[in-house]
């Protein structure tokens, strides 16, 4: 089905793979984690160009970061997808996150979690 979609036969034989590929992973995931990165993707899909620069920037900051830093991160954004979008930058600027992240810390996690569905605790 793919292989005769007009706009895959135009990507080169490297991308093609990688689209399979991709496609291979996101068929291991759990539905949970597939509706979440279709949610994402769809978020991401409507974002003005200028903002998804910012988040690709924030990214690659996060990777600048020292290891022990973006484990520290990593945890905060897994605990900040619990909290509703609209409560995230409050909660985000709070004296617990502001006593932990320095301000470049906390705007690399805001940035990211633009394009992070509401991921309610079970």
């Amino acid at each position: 089905m793919l292989r005769g979609d007009p706009n895959f036969r135009r990507l080169s034989p490297a991308e093609q793979q990688r689209v399979i590929q991709q496609l291979h992973e996101v068929n291991k995931l759990s539905e949970e984690q597939r509706q979440r990165r279709l949610a994402r993707a769809e978020m991401i899909e409507h974002m003005p160009p200028q903002e998804l620069m910012r988040i690709n920037n924030s990214a690659r900051r996060w990777l600048t970061l020292p290891v022990d830093r973006q484990a520290l991160m990593k945890n905060a954004f897994r605990d900040l997808r619990a909290v509703p979008l609209d409560q995230r930058p409050t909660v985000l600027n709070s004296a617990r996150y502001k006593d932990v992240f320095t301000p470049e810390e906390r705007g690399i996690l805001s940035d990211l979690l633009r394009v992070e569905p509401y991921l309610p605790v079970r």
